[in-house]
Formats: C-alpha cells, structure tokens, sequence
C-alpha cells in the first residue's frame, strides 16, 4: 500500500487574481489564461505515469466557487460520477480514471475578506492610513465584515 498523499490545488487566473484584488465570496470565472493553464497543469501532473494518479484518488473536495469546480473540470480526473454541480452524467465517451467521490466542503471556501472584498492590499493599507487605523496585516488584523485568523484557528480546533 502507498502513503497517502494530499493535493491542495488553487484555482486558475481570474480578472482580480491578476491585479491583486482579494477575493473571497465574489464568483468569478477562469480568465482564457486561467483555463489553459490549468489544462496544461492537468496534462502534466494527472496521469498514471504522472505525480497524481486518477486511480489512486481517494476523494476529492472542492470549494463552492465556481472558480475551484471549473478548475477541477479542467484538470481532467475522469471522475465516473458526474460532478456534484453538473445537471446530468457526463457522455459514456470520456475517459473514466477514477472512481473518487468528489465532494463540495464549504470548510475549503476561500477566504471571506468582507469589507475588504475586491480590494487591494495597498488599497486597504492606504485606507487604513487615512482612517488612522495603522498597518494592516491579514494574519494580525484579519478583515472587517469578514474572517479573523482568531475565528478561524477556533472553528478548525473544533472540528
């Protein structure tokens, strides 16, 4: 039996990824980049010669954005079972690899930067320097309207 192993995989490029807008609960789609990136990331990791083996995967979760579902689409796993935000099963054509449930968690969402949401770092540094805040560091500050690191740490400790 081999060691088990755990993937973390991020979403592709979006608009606000690339200029550096935190993003969190905002549904955004895969820019053109974002997608090819992620079939060529798919191309050379996934495989059964390759780091993951479709056959080899136990279980799979995603986050509820959209973003993250249509990244794992893209990398093409060949799930046998339809993607639990797909309407119907897909065509007996494609090339079934895995037998691995996927499983949408909400626990692996994306931050929720509230307040912050669609902002820049600078922009929220600069804010907060006007509003006689001080510096702001996300680990430290955490984000008004949103998440704490606080929050997080004791929400994880429970689970």
């Amino acid at each position: 039996m081999s060691t088990p192993r755990v993937f973390i995989i991020r979403h592709g490029e979006t608009e606000w990824s690339l200029n550096g807008r935190h993003t969190g609960t905002t549904e955004l789609p895969l820019t053109a980049n974002g997608e090819k990136r992620i079939r060529a990331t798919g191309q050379a990791l996934v495989g059964n010669d390759r780091l993951i083996v479709p056959s080899q995967i136990a279980h799979v979760y995603v986050s509820p954005r959209k973003r993250a579902q249509k990244t794992l689409e893209l990398l093409d796993l060949g799930c046998r079972d339809a993607l639990p935000w797909q309407e119907q099963q897909p065509s007996e054509e494609r090339n079934i690899r895995t037998d691995a449930k996927v499983q949408i968690d909400d626990n692996i969402r994306e931050w929720d930067y509230g307040d912050y949401e669609g902002l820049t770092s600078a922009t929220i540094r600069e804010d907060r320097e006007k509003n006689g805040e001080g510096s702001w560091d996300i680990w430290r500050d955490g984000c008004p309207g949103g998440e704490y690191v606080k929050s997080t740490i004791q929400y994880l400790e429970h689970q």
